[in-house]
């Protein structure tokens, strides 16, 4: 046993040497360009699919007439060849997803960069042992696991559990040497992120957010879609890590700064040189680098075996972006894949109906007479009803013109309407295909029920579908891009009913219905790693803000309530979208008109509570990167802004609070 110690008494002193990181960092890098290498050379074997653009010249077989140039011959002509073109041009770009070296080349960086901060915190040595025990323990269940009744399924489960550990090891010894300043909110830090990894309540969270991702991937059924396992993983990886961390949060943030005046340990701290602002500020800042640490190596899980899926073989295919023989050269399971899940999608609204002002303040006022009347006629008094004018034309104002805008998304049996969506002249250059999601209301949206509807485009082509009622659907196939206008315009005229051979419209049962948001046209704009930097940067945001609202609770509520209110405003914050768009349809009226003042009141609140917190919840990160819909810079610049300037306001109220506190009030325990 005494020799032992000395063999690590010496291993200890070696990796802490500079020599010893010098030249482990070299090794680091050398490892690190020699598999980029290695990869781009076995990439560069691959095959790569034949799909020139295709040419008239081509396409024309010898012999076949020629049309004047401005004939409608020719421009038919010229329009098949662009669309058959642009088609080979989007198969092409999908196809080079297998060579695109880009997440080969972050998960090297990402490695690099971790054993990097290793070899210089000086636990190179110490890694490397933890790591040879984890590989010997893979090697007993590989080989013993029969007899020790372990199931190999085991194996991705340790070496997930091993990697998260270190990672998070690691990164959490690399924030204290970043903290390590002797400024007392940066020693506040510091605490903060002792008391971390001591206290029960802060501990318990962090092992079930590694062992939660590290178990994740085993829980993926082989069986279904490819794109059905990469979206599981990354909703419940990312949404289920921020939730992790956000109770983790609220409860460490508020428990840090209360149990520290409880207990009195908060003596030791403000008898020293320390202001209000280095206690509040140090203990936000401990707080953000450990939600930051936690939320990088769950997010660089959730990144690395996102690419590791997006490269199995997806469904139709032999291997990996390679179809069987005799089969079609993409299955529609890469397709989705590659252009709507692992993309930055750009989503448009169809134009709203063009409403006539003069005509709608003429129906406004026709409204309001026939309205007058027949509360004239009902006895009431004229001056009472001149009161009320006012009133209800500014009722009928607000509510015409959504009522005309629903009327515009509602479609009778048998009968069509037209939608244009504007604003797609830079789509029709590209190599995105078009998608359109469609919900569709009917009755009372009776979950056994499907609907058809006859889609005719404004490229002349035509989709019938069948769909279930108050569900988003894809329409099939998608659009090329060639099918919007030069204008920048892109028309859709949808029947409700199914066409028959003779040309006829076979209609529904009933009246279909779109909601607001219940049609979309949206196209890949950016990059799908870009986007998935920009979700993460926004959730520490989030996390910092939630961090400040209970540090502020903290500074003058006890556990319980502070621990209340700070998880009242995060759910408060979660949901506001949604309360918004539920108070639409809250009745704060009879059905005689008469207002119900405690609707009324829930209503008046819920809507202030909920507009407070509108841009959080509009932001939605994991929301945005499960659908593949793009968070773009602009949104994320004004986001940020807006939760930085509300963090900034909450500390100064919790310097103000915490200033005026009488801490050293003896309370008698």
């Amino acid at each position: 046993m005494t020799k032992l110690r000395e063999f690590l008494g010496r291993c200890n002193r070696l990796q802490q040497r500079r020599g010893f990181k010098l030249i482990a960092t070299g090794v680091v890098i050398v490892l690190a360009i020699a598999s980029a290498v290695a990869y781009a050379v076995r990439v560069d074997q691959v095959a790569r699919p034949e799909l020139e653009d295709v040419t008239a010249a081509e396409v024309m077989p010898e012999g076949q007439p020629t049309f004047a140039p401005d004939s409608p011959e020719a421009k038919q002509l010229a329009a098949q060849l662009e669309a058959e073109n642009r088609a080979r041009q989007i198969y092409r770009k999908i196809l080079a997803g297998r060579e695109d070296p880009t997440s080969t080349a972050v998960g090297i960086a990402i490695v690099a960069g971790l054993l990097l901060a290793v070899v210089w915190l000086g636990l190179a040595l110490t890694y490397l042992g933890l790591g040879l025990g984890a590989g010997a323990l893979v090697g007993i269940i590989h080989l013993l696991g029969h007899w020790l009744n372990v199931g190999q399924s085991t194996v991705p489960l340790v070496l997930g559990l091993a990697a998260l550990t270190a990672a998070f090891t690691a990164l959490m010894r690399l924030a204290r040497v970043l903290l390590g300043s002797a400024h007392p909110a940066l020693a506040v830090a510091r605490n903060v992120l002792d008391e971390a990894v001591r206290m029960k309540i802060s501990l318990v969270f962090i092992v079930l957010l590694i062992f939660g991702l590290a178990a994740l991937p085993g829980l993926l059924e082989d069986d279904t879609f490819l794109r059905y396992r990469i979206q599981s993983f990354m909703q419940y990886g990312t949404g289920g890590s921020f939730w992790l961390i956000a109770v983790l949060v609220l409860t460490f943030s508020a428990s840090s700064v209360t149990f520290e005046q409880r207990d009195k340990v908060i003596w030791q701290t403000m008898t020293k040189p320390v202001k209000a602002w280095h206690y509040v500020f140090g203990k936000w800042l401990g707080v953000v680098t450990l939600a930051g640490v936690l939320l990088a190596v769950s997010a660089s899980g959730v990144f690395l075996f996102t690419e590791y899926l997006r490269n199995q073989p997806a469904s139709g295919e032999a291997t990996a972006y390679r179809a069987p023989e005799g089969a079609a050269a993409l299955s529609e399971d890469r397709f989705i894949i590659e252009t709507q899940l692992l993309a930055a999608r750009e989503t448009k609204q169809p134009d709203p109906l063009d409403l006539d002002q003069g005509q709608l303040m003429e129906n406004v006022a026709t409204y309001v007479e026939r309205e007058l009347k027949r509360m004239a006629d009902a006895g009431d008094q004229t001056a009472l009803l001149m009161e009320k004018k006012e009133e209800i034309r500014e009722r009928y104002l607000k509510d015409l013109p959504k009522s005309l805008q629903m009327a515009y998304r509602t479609i009778s049996p048998g009968q069509r309407n037209t939608y244009i969506f504007s604003g797609l002249k830079d789509v029709r250059n590209s190599t995105s295909p078009l998608l359109l999601r469609l919900k569709v209301n009917a009755g009372g949206n009776m979950p056994d029920q499907t609907y058809h509807l006859t889609i005719f485009a404004s490229d002349g082509s035509v989709r019938t579908i069948e769909t279930p009622l108050n569900q988003f659907i894809s329409v099939r196939p998608p659009i090329l891009p060639t099918a919007v206008g030069e204008d920048g315009k892109f028309t859709i005229t949808i029947y409700n009913g199914r066409p028959t051979a003779e040309g006829r419209i076979i209609p529904n049962a009933e009246t279909i219905s779109f909601p607001p948001d219940g049609m979309e046209l949206s196209y890949a704009e950016g990059s799908y790693r870009l986007n998935f930097f920009r979700c993460v940067a926004v959730l520490w945001v989030k996390l910092a803000f939630l961090a400040m609202t209970a540090v502020c609770a903290g500074t003058f509520l006890s556990f319980p309530v502070a621990c209340l209110v700070a998880f009242a405003v995060f759910l408060a914050a979660e949901g506001a979208s949604s309360v918004l768009t539920a108070i639409d349809y809250y009745q704060t009226e009879d059905r005689e008109g008469n207002v119900m003042p405690f609707h009324t009141a829930i209503a008046f609140v819920a809507t202030w509570v909920s507009r407070t917190f509108k841009i959080y919840s509009d932001l939605e990160p994991t929301k945005r990167l499960v659908e593949g819909l793009r968070l773009s810079w602009s949104q994320m610049i004004v986001g940020v802004g807006v939760l930085s300037v509300a963090t900034a306001l909450l500390m100064g109220a919790g310097v103000v609070i915490f200033r005026r506190r009488e801490l050293a009030t003896y309370s008698g325990q």
